[in-house]
């Protein structure tokens, strides 16, 4: 009878078919069919029902001619409900507006035309719904005896199963599914690298032309457990749509791996901080990073961090990075970050906390900081002054005995909060193998003084970053003089560049000082005397001669310094006869095409085989978009340089370039070859974990303690959405125990996704690619419990993803009527949680209108009067 409908009609009805993004016919069969969900109905007509891989329709041909009368997304079927052999009822729910509605279609047919229908939906069905928990499945009531197997294993898309989820939200958002997103999932699938980097994503400018929807990619990964990693930093068209679905995502998904979490550089409002929160508190794994720095979070909002940390310890301990600066902490932000610090102390595993430029109240932060005890800990960017100095000085660095990297940088030091913080180095015995960052803080002489008389006690200090100071040759000739008695010697770096540098008599004795310096101090690996609006100059021909012949020096940095032709020749003859340096930066000197010729001689003709990084990026650019290379010497200047000449030297550096690549394939072929630092120094590396990293054990005293109040308002719609995976877990349980006579024993047997027979747990076949044993990874769609006939539970459930807000373009805008949007406590609500927060702070709202802030002000009266008659 299928021969009665145009194939033709059928395929322009689905859609666009075949390729990548395309349709397909996969199923078609003629039954009698009506609109509505009563099978007692009258008025059954003659259907095409046509199954594709994304949509289901119902097609009629009458007189005057053919249409199409139903057309839903598979993810939209709540129930499909079996009442006899031949007739089954499918349910769906369809957005009118802003409402649900509930709609269904009873469909009559043989019992053979019934199964096969049933199978093609089923089918269709698992493919787009891999990872999906039981509660966001359909239900399928119908005797398992009665299923049919499927006749073909799974096959799920990379990335397991995420392509295919994509591709069905872009069918259910009616969004564009782009090529170059999913060939780098792809990628990633193939390469087995479980860090979603939305940064690197092919499409993330939404003024490109290839540019794909963002909030249809990041819902798709709401039931996702491939990626163990996101990173959506600075993306410009982040907003609280992009974090509400990964935060509810996050918390439906029992079986998701995300461990590591990037949002830096967005703006981060107030009502979404809530949603994220109400996610950590509720999490059900651990989290190894989080980054919310450059978010615009203000301290109420870094309040409520802490307090979701407080209300799941299990998550938070577990944490090994946390980088939440530029965000204005106050003394609110610092109380919340204090009393969460304070309790955890012994029992964190936190490596990496990185504090800069968040207004920190270090008369507060004090005691919680002694008692963390966090190996690498910056500070930079907030105001140290006597006070806050003392305050760190007798509470923390004078007792921790795990720091090993210290960021001070721009707290704005003087010589006396200095002393301080140095004084108390000298005092704690137990501290060893540290590195301090002391750059930009305008350290002058009297700085350097102090600095001379207490760095000394510093013991095993590996690394000092004095650089972007107002360090005159004297003053810094002190301290190097002061550096070589320090107790227990082992400095790597020495970073002294962009300080008051002069060419002549003092700038020859620092430059014979620090060359007398690294000869006699092997373990010095790292120099910096970049030079910056105060070069060196001539002044470093002494170090550059005694580079000829060092053995113990990988890597200086002398760029911006005013060097010339003369001084490539010492280059040149450094790098014709040393074999230890593995960087070098010239970039932004003075030399010419001559200089730069004699520079490079020993990398092309292989003299010279272990430097590895040459950094030269600033000249190489001029070259190519400047037709002047100005040599800017008095006594050798090219005033112009020829066509040819120009592209002589822009060979020149892509052969130097070629020479210094082969010189590092050679170095890594070497497993005890030396890495340079400065050329691969990146971030903080979180360790992570392959598997799922589970909940801390809460130690007693922790879990004794009194949970905070959620700042999510009971009635809001996501905090319902939320619980309603526990009601769900809950109707799931009765229904495995009160239709025993019904649902097979066997949980898979009848399913949505499952097999009629008990071998289907073999009938699943994840792609090479995946190399995912689906038989030891946790997929709930294919154990589903409601597998039989339940005519007594009205829960309905379905796959069906959040709404998609109206937008212009490929991005879109955010909207104050998201479903996801966190509703106002009403009157007397007693959900509600008092934050004292000043006017500057609820000025910044950018969700609160003045009726809003007016229902908020009074729900804030009445909780108050509520708490005063308590």
């Amino acid at each position: 009878m299928a021969e009665e409908m145009d194939p033709k009609f059928i395929e322009d009805s689905l859609g666009a078919i075949g390729g990548v993004f395309g349709e397909a016919n996969l199923h078609n069969v003629w039954v009698e069919a009506n609109k509505t969900a009563v099978p007692a109905a009258s008025a059954f007509n003659k259907r095409l029902m046509v199954v594709g891989k994304y949509k289901m329709l119902s097609l009629k041909k009458g007189t005057f001619g053919k249409s199409v009368e139903l057309e839903f997304h598979l993810y939209s079927i709540t129930e499909i409900n079996y009442q006899d052999d031949e007739t089954v009822v499918i349910k769906y729910q369809v957005e009118v507006g802003e409402q649900q509605q509930h709609l269904g279609i009873t469909v009559k047919a043989s019992l053979e035309k019934i199964q096969q229908l049933i199978l093609a939906i089923r089918t269709s069905y698992r493919q787009i719904t891999c990872g999906f928990s039981e509660e966001n499945m359909f239900k399928l009531n119908y005797p398992p005896e009665k299923l049919l197997p499927f006749s073909t294993p799974l096959v799920m898309s990379a990335a397991s199963g995420y392509i295919d989820t994509y591709i069905a939200h872009s069918y259910f958002y009616k969004t564009i599914s782009t090529l170059d997103y999913i060939r780098y999932i792809q990628a990633l699938d193939s390469n087995e690298t479980s860090e979603l980097d939305y940064t690197h994503s092919p499409g993330n400018d939404p003024t490109s032309e290839i540019s794909f929807n963002l909030f249809t990619a990041i819902t798709s990964l709401r039931h996702n457990t491939f990626f163990k990693s996101l990173n959506l930093a600075g993306l410009p068209h982040a907003n609280k749509q992009s974090f509400q679905p990964i935060a509810n995502g996050l918390v439906k998904n029992p079986s998701n791996r995300v461990q590591m979490i990037d949002f830096s550089k967005n703006t981060i409002t107030y009502p979404v901080m809530v949603t994220l929160c109400d996610c950590f508190s509720k999490l059900q794994h651990g989290l190894v990073s989080l980054d919310l720095s450059k978010c615009n979070l203000q301290p109420k909002a870094i309040s409520i961090l802490f307090e979701s940390f407080e209300r799941n310890f299990g998550m938070s301990l577990a944490l090994k990075y946390l980088n939440l600066s530029y965000n204005k902490m106050g003394d609110i932000g610092s109380q919340a970050l204090a009393g969460w610090m304070s309790k955890i102390k012994g029992f964190h595993s936190l490596q990496n906390l990185v504090l800069s430029n968040c207004a920190l109240n270090f008369q507060i932060m004090g005691p919680p900081l002694r008692v963390l005890d966090v190996p690498r800990l910056n500070l930079s960017g907030n105001r140290i002054d006597r006070e806050a100095s003392k305050t760190l000085g007798s509470q923390v660095f004078d007792s921790v005995t795990t720091l090993t990297d210290l960021n001070l940088s721009e707290c704005y030091l003087n010589a006396q909060s200095l002393e301080d913080i140095f004084v108390a180095f000298n005092r704690n015995r137990k501290i060893a193998h540290f590195t301090i960052n002391l750059s930009r803080n305008s350290l002058g002489a009297g700085e350097a003084s102090i600095l001379s008389k207490s760095i000394s006690g510093c013991r095993y200090l590996e690394a000092l970053d004095i650089s972007h100071n107002k360090l005159n040759c004297r003053s810094l000739m002190e301290l190097i003089n002061a550096i070589k008695n320090i107790d227990r010697f082992n400095l790597h770096e020495l970073n002294i560049g962009n300080n008051y540098f002069t060419v002549g008599p003092e700038g020859d004795q620092l430059c014979g000082l620090i060359a007398q310096f690294i000869t006699n101090f092997p373990t010095v690996r790292t120099l910096n005397l970049q030079g910056g609006r105060y070069p060196l100059g001539k002044s470093l021909f002494p170090l550059l001669e005694t580079l000829v012949k060092n053995q113990s020096l990988r890597e200086i940095d002398i760029s911006d310094n005013g060097l010339t032709d003369a001084s490539a020749s010492i280059v040149g003859e450094m790098l014709r006869y040393n074999n230890t340096l593995h960087y070098l930066n010239l970039d932004s000197n003075q030399f010419g095409l001559s200089g730069w010729t004699s520079i490079a001689q020993p990398l092309l003709f292989d003299i010279n085989r272990t430097l590895n990084h040459m950094i030269f990026s600033k000249t190489l650019s001029k070259a190519y978009t400047s037709t002047e290379i100005q040599n800017f010497s008095l006594h050798q200047a090219f005033n112009t340089l020829s066509k040819e000449k120009r592209s002589q030297l822009i060979q020149l550096f892509l052969k130097m370039q070629d020479k210094l690549a082969e010189n590092r394939f050679e170095a890594s072929l070497d497993l005890n070859s030396y890495v340079s630092e400065y050329a691969t120094r990146v971030g903080y590396v979180v360790p992570t974990s392959a598997d799922v990293v589970p909940l801390v054990p809460v130690p007693d005293h922790l879990s004794a303690l009194p949970l905070p109040p959620s700042p999510m308002p009971e009635n809001s719609v996501l905090n319902k959405s939320l619980q309603s995976t526990h009601l769900h877990d809950g109707a799931d349980k009765k229904l495995a125990t009160g239709n025993q006579g019904l649902v097979s024993s066997t949980a898979s047997t009848g399913s949505v996704n499952g097999n009629s027979n008990n071998s289907n747990n073999n009938n699943i076949l994840p792609p090479s690619s995946v190399g995912v044993d689906l038989n030891k990874q946790t997929h709930s769609n294919n154990d589903s419990l409601a597998n039989g006939i339940n005519n007594n539970n009205n829960t309905t459930t379905s796959a069906a993803p959040p709404a998609l807000l109206p937008t212009q373009s490929s991005d879109w805008q955010p909207d104050e009527n998201s479903e996801f949007e966190i509703e106002q406590v009403e009157t007397g609500s007693s959900s509600y949680v008092n934050y004292e927060s000043s006017e500057e702070e609820i000025t910044n709202s950018e969700h609160e209108s003045s009726d809003d802030k007016k229902r908020k002000k009074k729900s804030k009266n009445n909780f108050q009067n509520e708490a005063e008659v308590i």
